[in-house]
C-alpha cells in the first residue's frame, strides 16, 4: 500500500473521534469564518480502515470465535475460562455504530454530490456492518438506528429477518447503482484503501455479498418468501457477477508503521510477543492426516519433540515445507501417553493447570506459563506489525467459491457441477496463503486423497464444510457456517461452562437502566429461542439462546 494511503489513514483516525458524535455533523463542520465540507473520501479510508481491523480481531488474537471454531486455545490462565470453556460475557458493539455513523456520512455525500459511487459503497458497508451484527446478536437497532439528530435515542431491536430483508434490498440497490456510474460517479483510488476505486470490483464484492447472505438465509427461504424476498433468485442473479479470481478479495493490509495501521499481535500494539494461544489440537490434528501444506503456513514446530528413536536429548533442524528452519531438541519419549508429533495443538478445552502443562510429561522444568516448549506456537507472522499473509479479509474469491459449491450440492439454487467449485475453492484458498510458492507442493496427489476429493465423500456438505473450515483459518464465517449447518462436527471441551455443546451467539452489550432503553432490549430478549444449555433462572440473553435465523432449523444443536 502506498505512503499517500497511510497519511490518510491517520488523518481519518483523527477524523473518527470527531465524526463519533451523535450531533447533526454536516451542522458541526460549517465555519462560517471558514466554510468547509469534509471529504468523503477522508471518511471512507476510515470505515474500510476500521471495519477491516474489527472483522481481523473478531476472529484473531484470542478472540471467542476462532477458540469456538477450535483454531486456537489459550495455554495460560490468562483469559483462559472465557476462551476455552466458553464462559462468555456481555460484547460491546459501540465500534459498530461508531463506523456506521461515518458510513452514514459517505452516503449522505453521495446524495448531496450526486455521486452513485458514494452511494453504493455507503450501502455495501451499512449492508457488512449490520449483516455481522445481526449474524452476532439477533435483533439489533437497525431501522431507527443513527437517528439521534431526530430525537431517536432509544431505537427499537428489529426483528432479525426485517434486519436481513433491509440487507439484501440495499445490497440490489448498490449493484443497480454500480451498473449506473456516470463519468462524474469516482472516489479518490488513495481513500479507497481496499479497491483503489475499482466501481467493477466493488460491484463483485457485492454480488459475493449477495451470496454470503442469500446462503445465510438457505434454513428460512419460506419465512424470507413471505416477506417478498425470494432468497433463490437473489443466489441467482448474483452469482455470475461475484468474485471471480484472488485478485478479487476484499482484502486490506496492515502497514505495520504504526499503531493504528498494525495487527493486534506485533509489537506495536503489544509490549511483549503473544505467545499464550495455542493452535487448537482439533485443527493441527486434520492438517496433519490430510498432509495440508496450509499447516507450514500458520504453525511452527515445537521446541521439544517426544522421540522415541533417542537415547539422549538431541538437537536437530527442521525445515519446513517452505525452506524456515526451527531448532528441534529430541526428547527421549519414556511415556507412552506422550505426543511425539512435531506439531503438536493444544486439546480444546481443558482445566488451566492442564492446559498449561499439557504434554510436558516427565520433563520437571519450570517454564513460563506461555512458553511451554511441547506445544507448538502460532507462526511467528502472528507475532508481527505486518505480514502479507496476515491481512484483514472481509470476503474472500474462496469463499464465493464455497458458496457456489454448496448451492449445486444443494441443487436448489440454480448452480451446477459442485465439485468443479470445490475444487476451486480450495485452490484459490492455497493461493492466498501462498502454498504454490512451494515447489514440493503437489496440488492433484492433494485433492486426490479420498479425504479430500469431492466424489468419495459419502456426506458432500460435510465435505465442503470441513475445507471451507480450514480455509477460513481465523476468520469468522466458518462460526456462522457451522451455526446454520452442523459441520464441522466439533465437540466442546471437556470443562465447557454450560455443557457439550458450542455458543451460537454474542449476548446483547449491558442494558441501559432507562425505562426506554429496556422496553426494547426486553422485546428483543423475549424473542430469543430459550434452549436446553441456558440454566434454571438465567436470562434469555444467552450465549446459548437461539436467535430467528437458527430458531426451528435443529442446527447446530
Amino acid at each position: 500500500m502506498k505512503s499517500s494511503s497511510y497519511i490518510l489513514f491517520a488523518l481519518t483516525v483523527l477524523l473518527g473521534l470527531t465524526l463519533s458524535s451523535c450531533e447533526d455533523l454536516t451542522e458541526r463542520n460549517k465555519n462560517p469564518n471558514n466554510p468547509t465540507e469534509v471529504s468523503p473520501n477522508f471518511i471512507l479510508t476510515y470505515v474500510l480502515t476500521n471495519t477491516g481491523k474489527l472483522v481481523f480481531n473478531l476472529g484473531n488474537d484470542g478472540s471467542k470465535i476462532g477458540a469456538a471454531m477450535q483454531y486456537m486455545q489459550v495455554g495460560t490462565n490468562e483469559n483462559a475460562a472465557v476462551v476455552n470453556q466458553y464462559a462468555w460475557t456481555q460484547d460491546d458493539w459501540r465500534g459498530y455504530f461508531d463506523i456506521l455513523r461515518n458510513n452514514q456520512l459517505v452516503y449522505e455525500a453521495g446524495v448531496r454530490e450526486n455521486n452513485k459511487f458514494f452511494q453504493s459503497v455507503a450501502l455495501v458497508m451499512k449492508s457488512y456492518l449490520y449483516g455481522l451484527l445481526t449474524d452476532l446478536y439477533g435483533d439489533i437497532p437497525y431501522s431507527e438506528s443513527l437517528q439521534a439528530k431526530a430525537g431517536t435515542f432509544f431505537p427499537k431491536y428489529d426483528n432479525q429477518a426485517d434486519v436481513y430483508k433491509g440487507i439484501m434490498t440495499d445490497l440490489k440497490q448498490a449493484d443497480a447503482l454500480l451498473s449506473a456510474l456516470e463519468a462524474k460517479d469516482a472516489i479518490q483510488p488513495t481513500a479507497d484503501v481496499m479497491f483503489k476505486g475499482n466501481a467493477a470490483k466493488w460491484k463483485k464484492f457485492t454480488n459475493a455479498l449477495r451470496l454470503r447472505y442469500a446462503m445465510r438465509l438457505s434454513e428460512k427461504k419460506g419465512e424470507m418468501s413471505a416477506m417478498g424476498v425470494d432468497i433463490v433468485a437473489e443466489f441467482k442473479a448474483a452469482a455470475d457477477q461475484a468474485f471471480a479470481a484472488n485478485g478479487d478479495d476484499a482484502t486490506i493490509a496492515f502497514l505495520g508503521t504504526e499503531k493504528d495501521n498494525s495487527a493486534k499481535g506485533g509489537p506495536m500494539n503489544s509490549s511483549n510477543p503473544n505467545f499464550l494461544l495455542k493452535p487448537g489440537k482439533p485443527f493441527v490434528d486434520k492438517l496433519l492426516a490430510l498432509k495440508d501444506p496450509r499447516l507450514h503456513r500458520v504453525i511452527q514446530p515445537v521446541q521439544r519433540k517426544w522421540d522415541r528413536s533417542v537415547t539422549r536429548e538431541t538437537v536437530v533442524t527442521v525445515t519446513n515445507l517452505f525452506g524456515e528452519n526451527y531448532s528441534v531438541t529430541l526428547v527421549p519419549a519414556d511415556d507412552k501417553s506422550a505426543d511425539t508429533s512435531l506439531y503438536v495443538g493444544l486439546p480444546v478445552g481443558l482445566p488451566i493447570t492442564q492446559a498449561i502443562s499439557y504434554n510436558k510429561g516427565s520433563d520437571n522444568t519450570a517454564y513460563h506459563n506461555e512458553r511451554n516448549p511441547y506445544i507448538s506456537f502460532l507462526h511467528e507472522r502472528y507475532r508481527k506489525n505486518a505480514d502479507p499473509l496476515v491481512p484483514m479479509n472481509l470476503m474472500t474469491y474462496a469463499e464465493v467459491e464455497f458458496l457456489l459449491a454448496e448451492a449445486a450440492q444443494r441443487g436448489d439454487f440454480g448452480i451446477t457441477d459442485a465439485e468443479l467449485h470445490y475444487k476451486n475453492a480450495i485452490r484459490a484458498a492455497m493461493t492466498k496463503m501462498g502454498v504454490f510458492e512451494s515447489n514440493a507442493f503437489n496440488f492433484d496427489a492433494y485433492y486426490a486423497q479420498p479425504s479430500v476429493a469431492y466424489a468419495p465423500a459419502g456426506n458432500k456438505l460435510e465435505r465442503i464444510m470441513e475445507q471451507k473450515w480450514i480455509s477460513s483459518w481465523f476468520g469468522v464465517e466458518s462460526w456462522f457456517d457451522w451455526r446454520r449447518t452442523g459441520y464441522p462436527a466439533l465437540k466442546a471441551g471437556v470443562v465447557a461452562q454450560y455443557g457439550d455443546a458450542i455458543p451460537v451467539r454474542y449476548i446483547y452489550p449491558s442494558p441501559s437502566l432507562d425505562p426506554k432503553y429496556l422496553v426494547n432490549y426486553d422485546a428483543a430478549v423475549s424473542r430469543l429461542g430459550s434452549t436446553s444449555f441456558i440454566p434454571s433462572g438465567q436470562s434469555k440473553d444467552h450465549h446459548y439462546a437461539k436467535m430467528w435465523l437458527l430458531q426451528g432449523t435443529s442446527k447446530p444443536w
